[in-house]
Order: C-alpha cells, then structure tokens, then sequence
C-alpha cells in the first residue's frame, strides 16, 4: 500500500519497526515496547529480537523473509521463532522516519536525511537489489495478507508498503526495510511506482512543505535520479504506473483500520492524488 502524507510539527526519531519508542528508550524486564505504527499495536523489543503480532498471512511472510536470507539480502530482518498469533524477528537497528501524526492529504513529515538526493538514490539501489533477490522465487505458501496468489509471470514478491516510514536508516542512508506484514506478488515496476510516490515524495507543494522541503524539489529531476538509481531499462515505462499506482492504494483502503469517515477521507485524498498526477504526468516524462 502507498501511504502518503503528515504534518508540520517535527517528528520524532524512530526506532525499529517504525514504531516511535518511549523517551527515554531503557531496556525492562519485559521489553521495550515500540509504538507509533499505522497497522499493527503490540510489538516489543528484547535486545536483538522483537516480538510482533501473527496473523494468517505470516507463514507466507515467514516463508518469503527466509528466502531473501537465503538469497543473501541483507534488508530484511530474519525469522527467528513464531508461535499461535506470534512472531519474533531479528532487530534491524537505525533509525525510520516515520510521521506519528500522519493523516490522509497531509506531508508526511521527514528528518533532513530522509530528504537528501544521496538518500533517494540509495532507496532506488535497496529496492532493486531486494527485486534482484526475489526474482525466481516460487513460494508455497501464498496466504498473502491482500490479494493472495501465487506470483504471476513478470511479478516478484516484494513488501506491499515501501516508503520512509518502513525503511531503516543509517548514516542517514536507507539500508533495510521493516513491516513485511503487507508482502505480496507485484509487477516491479508498479512496485517502484509505489515506492517513488514515497521516497520523492510525489506530492503538492502545500504536502512537500509539510513534509520539511525548503526550498521545493524539482519532483522531476528527483524521478529521473530514482529511475536511474534502480537501473529501469525503459525510464518511460513508470510514467503509466504512477499514475496507476494511487488505484492500487484504494483497494487496499478497506483493509485499514478505520471507520467508514476515515475510508471516506482516504479515497477522496486518493482521487485528490488521481487529479494531480494527470497534470504533472508530461513533465515528468519529460525528464526522464
């Protein structure tokens, strides 16, 4: 799912899992709890291990992590146990710049890392290597948590919710990816589509200023530099896909846990977001 915006007041540093941790962070008998997530309440941390909430689609996700493992990628966490409606994980540690006031139609509010061009190109290489790693896997089990199937022919199994607030930082350079609950067969470069809508971030200069840009991005000049920081053979083919891409986000609105205002408010962002890009569409394939 592509999530967008947030809001002016700065937002904390995060933690592992994008969850925003208790000031001060110390370590109790029974654990560290890590809060501040869109989906999923309940995760604790036990110094190197982190506990989370199972659900059905785990054992697709457990499946997947381990043969990213096994593939050598190096930015998701390792399955470490996993019991009835628990997993535990392998802590990534860095920092996730995550918005805890986030809201649809709002700039999600970024740390000056998070904005820098080396921090966009180094999201674009991640992501091509985490597609290079899934490329060729064949998963028993398909349970995924939204639109479960087996990968399609041209699809990989990929996260289903990349941006900031799941990406793990440091050095101010993004190095791994946490939150997989959303993992699922995409088209890659739908999946890169996503990912640029929140690593650019494609959005109105009133959200981009929320976001922490001053001065304003030149959004094209930022797409040609993902792009090619990926490696995408065919640049123009992404053009099509962002513009698909806020689509795919409203199917995935009535998984989210909010009532029917809160959907409401999501789908007439997304149509906000639909207008939007038709006007940029030209130059950003001009640039590219």
């Amino acid at each position: 799912m592509t999530n967008q915006p947030g809001r002016v007041p700065p937002a904390p540093v995060t933690n592992q899992q994008g969850r925003v941790p208790p000031a001060p962070v110390t370590e109790q008998p029974d654990g560290v709890p890590l809060t501040g997530g869109r989906m999923t309440s309940g995760i604790v941390r036990h110094g190197d291990r982190v506990h989370r909430p199972a659900g059905p689609w785990t054992p697709a996700v457990h499946e997947y992590l381990r043969h990213l493992a096994a593939a050598g990628f190096a930015g998701s966490p390792r399955v470490l146990d996993a019991g009835d409606g628990w997993e535990e994980l392998s802590y990534l540690d860095g920092e996730v710049a995550a918005d805890p006031d986030w809201q649809p139609g709002r700039g999600n509010r970024l740390p000056p890392y998070a904005r820098t061009d080396q921090a966009l190109v180094a999201a674009g290489r991640l992501i091509r290597t985490l597609h290079e790693a899934a490329a060729g896997f064949q998963p028993t089990e398909t349970g995924y948590r939204f639109h479960p199937h087996p990968p399609l022919p041209g699809e990989v199994v990929s996260h289903g919710d990349l941006g900031p607030w799941n990406t793990v930082y440091r050095d101010g350079l993004p190095v791994a990816f946490i939150d997989w609950d959303s993992a699922q067969p995409v088209d890659p470069v739908a999946d890169l589509a996503a990912a640029a809508w929140a690593f650019l971030p494609l959005a109105p200069s009133g959200q981009l200023t929320q976001a922490g840009f001053d001065p304003l991005p030149d959004l094209p000049a930022r797409l040609r530099l993902f792009v090619d920081a990926y490696g995408l053979a065919d640049r123009q083919s992404i053009i099509p896909a962002l513009q698909r891409s806020p689509l795919a986000t409203a199917e995935c609105v009535k998984y989210r846990p909010i009532d029917a205002s809160g959907a409401a408010a999501s789908l007439e962002f997304l149509a906000r977001e639909l207008r939007w890009i038709h006007r940029l569409a030209p130059d950003l394939a001009a640039a590219l």
